[in-house]
């Protein structure tokens, strides 16, 4: 019988990285990151779990509160927090949030930027991106990794936009999958599980699949440790991004699965554009 994910597990390692000041930590005894918090997070909604309150888990509210008041580092870190918050509840100024966000596109219109700035609009503040950035003109580095990919295909999905090259796209991603079932940065290079999740990702915002589907989600259980979380690698320590990673990955393969081919993913609903955050 194939190896299945034990959640049991998972949810202990997740639990044991939780502060009593509030948050995660990559590990027991690492203080707290919006990073992890945002994983440990994501993983509990995921799995089912009811989303954590002001009321069921104040010292999170309070910690989330703290960091919304500080000056907010680079915009993924900003996506992650006020994701985060929004999960849980927590109020949010929103003037602040826009003159961030001009600010970042002030400085840097990436694909990246673009890809942050966009998801926060729409799904923090409920508006339409700056038009300087989404989907307009977005165009993918010329040197770009599957990250890149899932990125400028989200951003083209949420702008309602077709996506030139579709199949060649497709084709390229289905090509950074390796023997041993998982996916590197680009084709020819070493499988990772945060590369799994963003090949996933881009492979189902085109509606296409992985050519070894099963490969890939073996190469993912294999990566959850006997500690209860994944590595990068089925050799790596375990830590909360690598088990988010892996936990959305299987939810990709999972929605592949039950979708027919060319069919593509909705991303109307919270928890699917959660599974999709690269």
């Amino acid at each position: 019988m194939p190896r299945q994910v034990d959640h049991v597990a998972l949810m202990d390692f997740v639990h044991k990285r939780r502060k009593a000041t509030g948050g995660y930590g990559a590990t027991p005894r690492l203080p707290a990151t919006i990073q992890d918090t945002f994983q440990a997070v994501a993983i509990t909604l995921v799995l089912g779990q009811d989303p954590p309150t002001p009321q069921s888990e104040p010292a999170l509210a309070e910690y989330l509160a703290r960091m919304l008041a500080v000056p907010w580092l680079g915009i993924d870190t900003t996506f992650r927090l006020l994701m985060t918050c929004r999960i849980c509840g927590i109020a949010m100024d929103a003037e602040r949030v826009r003159a961030h966000l001009a600010a970042c596109l002030t400085r840097d219109a990436s694909l990246t930027t673009t890809y942050y700035v966009s998801r926060i609009a729409r799904e923090i503040l409920g508006e339409e991106p700056d038009s300087r950035g989404p989907g307009r003109s977005l165009l993918l580095p010329a040197s770009c990794a599957v990250g890149d990919v899932a990125r400028f295909l989200f951003v083209k999905k949420m702008d309602g936009q077709s996506v030139a090259g579709a199949g060649e796209l497709a084709g390229w991603l289905q090509r950074t999958q390796n023997g041993d079932g998982g996916f590197g940065f680009f084709p020819g290079t070493t499988s990772f599980i945060e590369n799994c999740h963003a090949g996933l990702a881009g492979l189902s915002l085109l509606g296409a699949r992985p050519i070894e589907l099963d490969s890939a989600r073996a190469f993912i259980i294999s990566c959850q440790t006997g500690r209860g979380g994944f590595g990068r690698s089925p050799r790596a320590a375990p830590f909360l991004d690598a088990s988010w990673y892996g936990i959305a990955s299987l939810c990709l393969l999972a929605e592949m699965e039950k979708r027919p081919a060319g069919v593509l993913p909705e991303i109307s609903n919270q928890l699917s554009r959660l599974i999709l955050s690269v």
